[in-house]
């Protein structure tokens, strides 16, 4: 991972309360939010969509916290078929 250790990335996520990230992946801009979920604000938010494209969602899951978000998150193969572990070799962070 180019701009963020895997770590760094993932204590991102868990500790600072749902930073927003930007990354590429194999030439794709992808935006990464953690919020509390509008529509049951006792649920966390994890969303991941595609930027300047169609702005498609990509990943989006709901938990009672950033941990839970998370474990969906780590074992969900949106990069090309590959986790965030297979596919961290190829990715950029840009901002976060």
């Amino acid at each position: 991972m180019i701009g963020n250790t895997l770590s760094e990335f993932i204590d991102d996520i868990l500790t600072m309360g749902g930073p927003e990230k930007e990354f590429l992946f194999r030439g794709k801009k992808y935006m990464l939010q953690c919020q509390k979920y509008e529509a049951d604000p006792s649920l966390t938010e994890l969303v991941i969509f595609e930027c300047f494209g169609d702005e498609n969602y990509v990943f989006r899951c709901h938990g009672r916290g950033f941990r839970e978000c998370f474990e969906q998150f780590e074992k969900a193969t949106i990069f090309d078929g590959m986790t965030i572990y297979d596919a961290e070799s190829e990715i950029e962070v840009l901002f976060g």
